[in-house]
This record gives structure tokens, C-alpha cells and sequence, in this order.
């Protein structure tokens, strides 16, 4: 299986560059229509070169985040067609400025006032001063003792559960997913949507363009909306056509019944989620159920993210619900809309604040400098981290990429397992047996920059159910030992060192 996906990397960087090469070539010639044959190389190379050290220069005098700055201009300088063409499509600037307007338009509108900024006591908490962190730099409200979770694995108990608590809803259902597909559980789901709204509930559904429109057949939209379905597509290429839709993927997977039950994770809507792909058999996913007052913030989430899309602004009055659950509840949301990478930044602060140990489970794995600065610093204060990552990637390349940090990971002490022979999606942090986040958050820059993500941070007791399940996970999973992942092969190394320069644009 290895030495098939690295034939697989070897064919698409060879594509990668034959298609480069190619293109090189038409430009060249086009020139040699209007130019002497003698300057149109040193015509040609000066433009271009011209072009990549002003994309260069931006670059260095960009004040956002720092994360490969580094890479970007050195992919540009090493090839400047490559690199100009990859930074148009695929870089974050053409886009952040709509996001940036949009913003305080959103801030301002009144349903935004609908969270308490009521402050729990912080110094009575173990864990206040992240809470307080969270709070003070989101908006989003803390919730104490008034908020149920629950921990699901996998499609078994997601589903299930969904369907059940979607069957129930009175007033509205809504709900946002990244991937939504015409299949056999996508309709099921769906197909419960539509009795709803023929009952007279509200249901309203975000579906990313990107992600879902391949999967969706136009007859059966239609017969949704028919029903009574509102559905918008999130559709990042209306932000700029110089922009791929590749950038800004809503990436949220979160459902909001009648304000008070709510749903978020890692699962979308299909088939490969409950087990059912021939390619993937078993899939390793978490979900968690949101019961309380905790559910509006994630409802809020909703809110912004459709009016961001429509400038329909809903409003949906929320009783505060007075049923006591023992722990501590907030939600997290991060994108392009915010100027520096919030999750990613709540996440530096609880490793930060772990005495005994840290654990992550991601499918995805690109480490920005901040972020491994927080595992050294964790790791030489004596606290265990293990982390947890796919034994079989869906994007080979992705994959690569990973497993290009293990040595320098494996060195430090970081304890890195591979689940056997199959996919894990979940998105999880815990901290020291006692706080932990479950949402569509992976560790890395495209979910802590790029996309619109959400993910909850609680602390009460299904945290244990959390840790149960990550070390019965660790049972299905092969370490990786330091020894012998040095005696890999140059071609590996190689190919690994290469797509972790290009991990900007994955």
C-alpha cells in the first residue's frame, strides 16, 4: 500500500510539473509571435521574474499571520509561473477584503446581542482563566452548570440520534454541513427535512458549494425546496473571481433543533460517515450532542453564517432554560473573518495550561511554528502528548505532508499513533483528562486561517467518555518508533519534504 502511494505522489508531482512545463512553453511561443526570436527568453523571464519578487515583496510586508511565509516565497523564487499561478489560486489575499467589510456589519446586527456577556466566577474554576480567555477574545458566552454534553462515535451513534431528535423538532431546524450528498444517508436525512417543513416546522440548511454541489442531484434540491426547505449555498467564488473556491470553505458541521438541542463535530452528510464506503469501510469520527443553553452560541453561529450569505437577518427568541448540568460549556468559531487564527489560539492556551498531558486526534496534520512551540514548551515541563492520526489518508498528498513532521515529533517525545489500516476524522484536544474541544477544527492552517470552522470546549463529564474512547482508539493503532521511521527510504523523505513545502496550498 506505501509503495502505491508513493507511485501515486511521484505521477501527480510529474503531472504537477508537466503542466508547468507546458504552460512555460505556450507563454514562450505566444511571444514569439510579437517579438524577435533573439529577447523573447530574456522578455519573457524578466516579466515573470518582475512579477514574483512583487508578490514577494507583499508577502514580507503582509502583517497577518507569519505561517509560511517562508514557503510561499521560495515556491515563488524557485519557479516563478508555479508560484504566481498556486499564490492566485490559492493564497488567502484576494478574498480577506469583502470578509474584513463584511465583519462589523454582522457585529452590529442586534442578534448578536442575544449571548449574556455575564461572567461566570473565572477564579473559582480550575479551568477559568481559558474560559475567560475564550470569552474576552470570541464575544461568546460562557456557560456554567446549564449545559448537557454528550460524546458520539462514529455513524452508529450519530445518525441515529440525529434522526431521532430531528423527528421531534416543533418550531425549526437548522443546520449547516461542508459535505452534503445525495446518498443513501444523506437522503434519509434529508428526506426528514422535508416532512418537517411539510408540517409547518422551519428548516433552513447552509451547504458549502465547494464541498456538496458535486454530490447533489438538481431534482432532488428542487423537490426540497418544494417542500418547504430554505437551503443556500455557501459559494466562496462570488467573494472573487481571482479567487478559487479551493480558499474559504465553510467547513462547519452543526445542527440547531428549536434552540435547545444541538448538534456539532467532524460528520457530514454521507454515506462514507456511517461506514458505508467501499473505499474507506470503517470510518473513525466524533460528534457531540449539545442539550441547555449552550446551544445558542452555535445557533448564533448559524445565524451570522446566513447572513453572511443572504443578508437575511433571523430572528429566533430563545427561553433560558433553568436545568442544571455540572461543568462548563463554550463554543469556538474561527475564520477569515477574524484577523488571527482565534481557535488556533485557544488551543496554544490550554496546552499552555496542561500539568499531565495532551492529546489530539486529526486527520490532517501542518504544524505552524506557534503551534509547535506549545508542544516543545508542553513537553519540556514533562507533560505526555500523543497524538493520533490516520493509518489511511484520503488525500495522499495530505498524507505526505503529515508524516513529514513525525522525526521532528518523534524526537522531541511526542508519542504518534497511526490508526490501523483505516481513516480517523475526529477532531479532538484534551487536556489533562478534564477539558477537551470535539468540532470541525483540524490541526492546521487551513482550519485555524481559511476555513469557517466551529468547535466546542467543555469541561463536565463527558469528558470521560472522551478519554475512554481515544484509549481505546490507541488499541486499533500502531506506534510509530523514532529507530525505525529514520530507516525509511531517501525517495519517502523526499516526496515528504516536498508536499510539506506545497502545504500552503492543501
Amino acid at each position: 500500500m506505501k509503495r502505491i502511494f508513493i507511485l501515486v505522489a511521484l505521477f501527480i508531482l510529474a503531472t504537477f510539473v508537466y503542466t508547468i512545463s507546458l504552460l512555460q512553453y505556450i507563454y514562450i511561443s505566444s511571444l514569439n509571435q510579437v517579438f524577435p526570436r533573439g529577447i523573447i527568453l530574456y522578455i519573457a523571464e524578466a516579466f515573470l521574474w518582475l512579477i514574483a519578487l512583487i508578490i514577494a515583496v507583499r508577502i514580507l510586508l503582509k502583517q497577518t499571520y507569519a505561517y509560511n511565509k517562508s514557503h510561499w516565497i521560495i515556491i515563488i523564487l524557485m519557479n516563478p509561473l508555479l508560484g504566481i499561478l498556486l499564490y492566485i489560486f490559492f493564497a488567502r489575499d484576494f478574498a480577506t477584503r469583502k470578509f474584513y467589510k463584511t465583519r462589523p456589519l454582522i457585529a452590529s446586527k442586534a442578534f448578536l446581542g442575544l449571548e449574556e456577556n455575564t461572567f461566570p466566577k473565572y477564579e473559582e474554576h480550575p479551568y477559568g482563566e481559558i474560559f475567560k480567555y475564550i470569552h474576552e477574545t470570541s464575544g461568546r458566552s460562557v456557560y456554567e452548570d446549564d449545559t448537557f454534553v454528550e460524546v458520539l462515535n462514529n455513524g452508529d451513534e450519530f445518525f441515529p440520534r440525529l434522526a431521532h431528535e430531528l423527528k421531534l423538532a416543533k418550531d425549526y431546524i437548522l443546520m449547516e454541513f461542508y459535505i452534503v450528498k445525495n446518498d443513501n444517508i444523506g437522503r434519509k436525512i434529508l428526506d426528514i427535512l422535508k416532512n418537517k417543513a411539510q408540517q409547518g416546522v422551519e428548516v433552513r440548511l447552509i451547504y458549502d458549494h465547494f464541498g456538496s454541489n458535486k454530490h447533489l442531484n438538481k431534482n432532488y434540491m428542487n423537490s426540497l425546496k418544494e417542500s418547504g426547505v430554505k437551503f443556500l449555498a455557501f459559494d466562496p467564488q462570488s467573494v472573487s473571481m481571482m479567487n478559487s473556491n479551493l480558499n474559504f470553505r465553510n467547513h462547519r458541521k452543526a445542527t440547531i433543533i428549536d434552540g435547545h438541542i444541538g448538534f456539532m463535530g467532524g460528520m457530514n452528510l454521507g454515506d462514507e460517515y456511517n461506514h458505508e464506503s467501499p473505499k474507506f469501510g470503517f470510518w473513525r469520527d466524533t460528534h457531540i450532542l449539545i442539550i441547555g443553553n449552550g446551544v445558542t452560541s452555535i445557533q448564533n453561529v448559524f445565524i451570522k453564517d446566513w447572513y453572511y450569505i443572504s443578508n437575511e437577518v433571523l430572528d429566533y427568541k430563545m427561553d433560558k432554560s433553568d436545568e442544571h448540568f455540572p461543568g462548563m460549556f463554550s463554543v469556538l468559531e474561527s475564520g477569515p473573518d477574524f484577523e488571527n487564527g482565534l481557535i488556533r489560539d485557544v488551543y496554544i492556551k490550554m496546552m499552555f495550561r496542561a500539568k499531565r498531558s495532551i492529546k489530539i486526534v486529526t486527520p490532517y496534520l501542518i504544524i505552524e511554528p506557534e503551534v509547535m512551540s506549545a508542544i516543545k514548551i508542553a513537553l519540556k515541563s514533562g507533560v505526555q502528548i500523543q497524538l493520533l492520526v490516520p493509518g489511511l489518508h484520503d488525500y495522499v498528498m495530505v498524507g505526505f505532508a503529515t508524516q513529514s513532521y513525525y522525526e521532528q515529533l518523534l524526537t522531541m517525545g511526542v508519542k504518534i499513533y497511526e490508526y490501523r489500516n483505516h481513516f480517523v476524522h475526529s477532531k479532538i484536544l484534551i487536556i489533562d483528562d478534564e477539558i477537551g474541544s470535539v468540532g470541525s477544527v483540524n490541526f492546521d492552517p487551513r482550519s485555524f486561517h481559511l476555513n469557517f470552522e466551529v468547535t466546542g470546549v467543555f469541561q463536565n463529564e463527558a469528558i470521560s467518555k472522551l478519554v475512554q474512547s481515544f484509549e481505546n482508539d490507541l488499541t486499533k493503532s500502531d506506534e510509530i518508533i523514532l529507530e525505525k521511521w529514520k530507516k525509511q527510504g531517501l525517495m519517502k523523505r523526499i516526496i515528504q519534504g516536498l508536499f510539506n513545502l506545497f502545504s500552503p496550498i492543501f
